[in-house]
C-alpha cells in the first residue's frame, strides 16, 4: 500500500592561488625506455567465480600485469598507458584515448599526468611554460600492478607511479574492485642546483594531476560528471561544444585559510556557510553504461577536484584530482608591501587516489555516491546507526553583545530560565526526549570572550541558573548541549579581570583577552598571524586550543552536568598553520580537531561538529550544517551524493527551519535526502537582534514557531523515523523537479517539486509541491 500525503503546510578556487606554473602535458610518444618482462598475474589475487566478458582487444603493445576476480589491469611498459578492464561487463577504462579525439590532436591526449613547476626565483611573473618536454620512465612489476618512474632530465626531477588492482568486500558482500594509484613521497626527487636563485637547472614541482584522461568521455557520448560541489553536482555532457573557457576547479574542504588571509564573511558572523565547497574527496564520471568514482584517499588536504567538459583544450569531458605541492603566499618586503612567492618546501606525505568502477544499475551519481558509503565503512570504520528514530534538536538563542563606537552593551535573548520555559512548552505540545543547544551562554554571549567561557553570562543568569537549566531539563528527559568555540580568539570583547565586573564591560572591553596573539595563533604560509581583517579575530593554534582551554574547561563542562558540546565551525574550513611552536598541516589540523571532539564525547557523553567536511564523519554525533544545495554555475543539477554516501550513518541537519528561504521546497528536500530539522528560536523578538553580529536570524520567537516546530519534529519521528539506520540504494530524476529515493529495505520515497500533480511509473498520483511514501510490505 501506497501512504500519500499531500502538500506539506509550513510556518515559514584556493585553486590557482598557485598559477599554472611550468605547465607540461607528459607525452607518450618518442620514448626511450627500459622496457622489463611481462609480470604475470598477481599471485595473491582471491580469484572468485563470478560471471565474466570474453577479453576484449586492445592495441599493439598492452600485456595483462595483474588479475583479480573482477578486474584485469594492462599496461604498455614503453610508455607506461594503461588500461583497466572491468570483467563484469567487459567495458575498458583508458588511462588514455586509443584514438585521436579531434581533426588536429591536442597536446594532452596523451598526457599520464600534467605537471605545474616553478624555478629558483619563485616568483610567478618568472615562470616558463614547456609542453613538448618528454620524461624518461622505467617500468617495473609489483604485486597487483606496476611501478613507473619518470625522469624529466631538462627540469632536474624524477618520481614515481604506483598503478595497482585492488578488491575490497562491502558490508553487504559487493565486490567493491578499483584501480589505485599512488604518488610515493619518497620517490620525489627534485636534483637541480637551487643554491643560487639565479640558477638555470633548479625547478620544483607545484601541483601534480593524476591521469586527466582517465575513463575521457568523447565528444558526442552520453553520460555526466559528477563534482563535489555542496551536496553534489552533475554537469551533463553536451551535445555541441563550443569552445569553453572554464572549468570546475576546488580545493578538496575549501581553500587553505592561512595560505591567504582569513576574513569572516556576512552580516550573521560565523554561523553556516557563504558558498559551497567540495565536502568530499571525491567525484566521478559517468560514460554511456559504465561510471567511476575517484576517491582522494591520501593528500587530500591538499588537492584540488578538477573537472572540464569537451571544448575546453580538447574534445573530451573528463575529471581528475590534482594534488598541491607547494602553496602560493603574500611574502611582506615591507609595511604594507607584499610579494607573491611560491613556498620553498615541498608539502610531504604520500599522495592517492582510487578509482572504484561501477557497473551496471550501480553506474551513475547513486553509485559514486555508495562507493564512498563503502570506504567510509571499510577504511573509515563508520557503522550503521541504531534503528530508532534520532532524537529532536532544537537551538535556543541566548545573547550577544552589542558594539558601537563609544560602548558595548548585552542583548538578551533567552535567559537560562526562559529557556526551561521554551522546553516545557515543547513538552506539554507532546515533543519527548529531544535535545537542546545552547548558542551564546558564555561569558559575553554568542560573541563571547574566546578563548574564555566561563563564568556564564551573568545577564542571563549565571553559572548557578544555567546549571539549573541543565538539571532540570535532565529531569525533563530533555539532554542539553553547549555551543563551544575552540578555532577563534577574539580580542575586541575580552575584557579580562575587570571585564568581568558587569558593571565595568563598557570601559575596559580590551584589558585582556586571555591567549597571546603572537605565539598562540595559527600562522600562514607566509608566517605571519591568520587574522580578520580588522585584526580583532584571530585562529588558535589546535594544539594549543586543545591543551590550555579544552582541558582547562572541560571539567567545569562536566561539572555543569551537560550531556556535549557542539563545536563551531570545525568542519566547514580547516587550514595549515606554521606556527614556530606547534607547525601543522592541514590534516593534522583537522586530526586535532577531532581529537578534541573526541575527548568531549569520552568525558560528557556526545558532540556535534558544525560543518559538513567528510573528516568530522566517526567523530561526531551528527552533523550540524550539513550541505542542503550545490551552487557552482558550473554543475547543470544538484544531486545528493554527500547524503546517499551518509544516510544511516550519520544524523544531519539541514539549515535552520524557521529560516527557510522556500518553505515548501526546503522541507520537501529535508524529506528526499533524509535529514533533520533544527530550529533556533528566542524568547525575545527577533528585532531586538537588530545592530548586531547576528541579525540573520530575522524571525525566532518561539510563541510564533511552536506549534510548525511541534508539528515537524513528530512528523519527522512518526512518518521518517523508521529510515534513520537504512542506506539510500539509489535516487533518481524521473522527470524534471520529480524524483525517487530508494532504500536498502524496498521503502520508496516520491518528492514533487512541481506546483501540478505527477505520476509515478507505477500510476500513482503524487499531489503538486507533496510526496509519497511507499513502504515494502504495506
Amino acid at each position: 500500500m501506497m501512504r500519500m500525503t499531500g502538500t506539506m503546510q509550513m510556518g515559514g578556487w584556493y585553486r590557482r592561488a598557485l598559477t599554472v606554473t611550468v605547465r607540461m602535458a607528459i607525452g607518450l610518444t618518442s620514448i626511450a625506455l627500459l622496457a622489463p618482462q611481462v609480470p604475470a598475474a598477481l599471485a595473491d589475487a582471491v580469484l572468485a567465480p563470478v560471471p565474466v566478458v570474453e577479453q576484449a582487444s586492445l592495441p599493439d603493445g598492452f600485456a595483462m600485469v595483474a588479475e583479480t576476480s573482477t578486474l584485469r589491469l594492462h599496461a604498455n611498459f614503453t610508455d607506461s598507458r594503461l588500461v583497466v578492464e572491468d570483467r563484469r561487463s567487459g567495458k575498458m577504462w583508458a588511462s588514455n584515448p586509443f584514438e585521436q579525439l579531434g581533426q588536429q590532436k591536442a597536446s594532452q591526449e596523451d598526457a599520464l599526468f600534467l605537471l605545474s613547476a616553478t624555478n629558483a626565483k619563485r616568483q610567478m611573473t618568472n615562470l616558463l611554460t614547456w609542453n613538448t618536454e618528454k620524461p624518461k620512465i622505467s617500468a617495473v612489476n609489483i604485486p597487483g600492478g606496476f611501478r613507473a618512474t619518470y625522469d624529466i632530465d631538462k627540469f632536474k626531477m624524477r618520481f614515481t607511479i604506483e598503478y595497482v588492482i585492488r578488491e575490497e568486500k562491502a558490508a553487504d558482500g559487493r565486490a567493491v574492485p578499483f584501480l589505485e594509484v599512488t604518488v610515493p613521497d619518497k620517490g620525489i626527487e627534485e636534483y637541480g642546483d637551487c643554491k643560487l636563485v639565479t640558477s638555470p637547472t633548479c625547478f620544483k614541482i607545484v601541483t601534480l594531476e593524476i591521469l586527466p584522461l582517465f575513463g575521457a568521455a568523447r565528444a558526442g557520448q552520453k553520460g555526466y560528471v559528477m563534482v563535489p560541489d555542496g551536496a553534489g553536482a552533475i554537469v551533463e555532457f553536451k551535445p555541441e561544444y563550443p569552445q569553453y573557457r572554464q572549468r570546475y576547479s576546488a580545493q578538496i574542504f575549501g581553500p587553505d585559510a592561512a595560505a591567504n588571509l582569513f576574513t569572516v564573511g556576512g552580516s550573521g558572523g560565523r554561523g553556516g556557510n557563504s558558498v559551497t565547497r567540495p565536502t568530499m574527496p571525491i567525484w566521478g564520471l559517468k560514460q554511456e553504461d559504465g561510471a567511476y568514482a575517484g576517491i582522494v584517499t591520501q593528500g587530500e588536504f591538499q588537492a584540488n577536484v578538477n573537472a572540464y567538459l569537451a571544448g575546453y583544450i580538447m574534445n573530451a569531458n573528463r575529471g581528475s584530482a590534482e594534488f598541491i605541492f607547494r602553496r602560493q603566499a603574500s611574502i611582506p618586503r615591507r609595511r604594507s608591501v607584499f610579494v607573491n612567492k611560491i613556498e620553498e618546501d615541498r608539502l610531504p606525505g604520500d599522495r592517492q587516489v582510487r578509482y572504484v568502477l561501477l557497473t551496471g544499475e550501480e553506474s551513475n551519481y547513486a553509485g559514486m555516491g555508495r562507493a564512498f558509503r563503502d570506504y567510509l565503512m571499510l577504511v573509515k570504520g563508520l557503522k550503521p546507526l541504531p534503528a530508532e528514530p534520532p532524537r529532536p534538536l532544537l537551538d535556543l538563542f541566548m545573547g550577544i553583545t552589542r558594539r558601537t563606537s563609544f560602548r558595548e552593551d548585552f542583548v538578551p535573548m533567552t535567559t537560562f530560565d526562559q529557556a526551561l520555559t521554551i522546553i516545557g512548552e515543547f513538552i506539554n505540545k507532546g515533543v519527548k526526549d529531544f535535545d537542546v543547544h545552547l548558542i551564546g551562554w558564555a561569558d559575553d554571549g554568542y560573541r563571547g570572550r574566546w578563548p574564555r567561557r566561563y563564568p556564564s553570562e551573568s545577564t542571563l543568569g549565571g553559572d548557578d541558573r544555567l546549571r539549573n537549566l541543565v538539571q532540570e531539563a535532565k529531569r525533563l528527559g530533555v539532554r542539553v548541549f553547549f555551543e563551544d568555540d575552540y578555532m577563534f580568539g577574539y580580542t575586541f570583547s575580552s575584557g579580562g579581570i575587570i571585564g568581568q565586573i558587569p558593571g565595568l564591560r563598557n570601559i575596559w572591553p580590551n584589558w585582556s583577552y586571555g591567549f597571546n596573539s603572537r605565539w598562540d595563533t595559527v600562522r600562514g604560509v607566509n608566517k605571519l598571524p591568520v587574522f580578520e581583517g580588522s585584526g580583532g579575530i584571530y585562529l588558535l593554534n589546535p594544539v594549543i586550543a586543545r591543551d590550555n582551554y579544552l582541558e582547562r574547561d572541560l571539567p567545569t563542562h562536566k561539572a555543569m552536568g551537560i550531556d556535549g558540546v557542539v563545536l563551531r565551525q570545525m568542519g566547514n574550513m580547516v587550514m595549515s598553520d606554521t606556527n614556530d611552536r606547534y607547525p601543522l598541516s592541514r590534516g593534522e589540523v583537522a586530526a586535532t580537531w577531532m581529537k578534541m571532539a573526541d575527548r568531549e564525547r569520552e568525558t560528557l557523553g556526545g558532540a556535534m561538529v558544525q560543518g559538513a567536511n567528510s573528516y568530522v564523519l566517526g567523530h561526531t554525533d551528527r552533523v550540524y550544517d550539513a550541505p542542503v544545495t550545490s551552487l557552482d554555475a558550473f554543475g547543470d543539477a544538484t544531486v545528493p551524493v554527500y547524503h546517499i554516501a551518509t544516510q544511516g550513518l550519520v544524523v544531519r541537519h539541514t539549515i535552520r527551519a524557521n529560516l527557510r528561504n522556500d518553505p515548501k521546497t526546503e522541507l520537501l528536500r529535508q524529506y528526499e535526502w533524509g535529514m533533520q530539522p533544527v530550529y533556533q528560536l528566542t524568547y525575545a523578538p527577533s528585532s531586538d537582534l537588530i545592530r548586531t553580529d547576528y541579525n540573520l536570524l530575522y524571525s525566532s520567537q518561539y510563541e510564533d514557531w511552536l506549534d510548525p516546530a511541534v508539528q515537524e519534529y513528530k512528523s519527522m519521528r512518526e512518518t521518517f523515523g523508521f529510515l534513520s539506520g537504512q542506506a539510500i540504494m539509489n535516487h533518481e530524476i524521473l522527470q524534471r523537479n520529480f524524483n525517487r529515493v530508494t532504500y536498502a529495505d524496498g521503502t520508496r520515497l516520491y518528492v514533487n517539486y512541481n506546483p501540478d500533480s505527477r505520476r509515478t511509473p507505477e500510476g500513482a498520483e503524487i499531489r503538486g509541491y507533496g510526496y509519497a511514501l511507499e513502504r515494502k510490505g504495506r
